[in-house]
């Protein structure tokens, strides 16, 4: 059984005082229609950085500017190990357009988010802010 190792990135997208939540679409393999901040995997010999303003651009359409890294996390599901980095990324411009991974999304504030029914995993990326 062939065994995956990967790293991801993860943005906490801050427009003036909210940051940018979205759901996935019914069609995703994992948690699909569950709340989500944008990212994906870093490809091979790609940086980091790199990789997170591509995954932005893909899955927003938004252009940002890095600040820093705010969280690493981890998870094993099946074969699989993913290891993450999330960072805390300004909007500098663009308007939203939806990839195909997501159906719909929402500017917040932390304290939504803090105080609202979401999963730890999310509760976590927003206490760091």
């Amino acid at each position: 059984m062939l065994k995956t190792f990967g790293v991801a990135v993860k943005a906490l997208v801050r427009k003036n005082d909210e940051y940018l939540i979205m759901y996935k679409s019914e069609n995703e393999d994992i948690n699909p229609k569950e709340v989500d901040i944008p990212g994906g995997r870093v490809e091979f010999g790609e940086k980091v950085e790199d990789a997170l303003i591509r995954e932005l651009r893909e899955e927003t359409g938004l252009d940002v500017e890095i600040i820093k890294p705010t969280r690493t996390w981890g998870f094993v599901k099946d074969n699989l190990h993913l290891v993450g980095i999330t960072f805390l990324v300004n909007y500098k411009n663009g308007d939203m357009v939806l990839g195909d991974e997501h159906d719909k999304y929402k500017w917040v504030t932390k304290e939504f988010v803090l105080n609202g029914d979401f999963p730890n995993w999310i509760k976590a990326e927003f206490s760091v802010l």
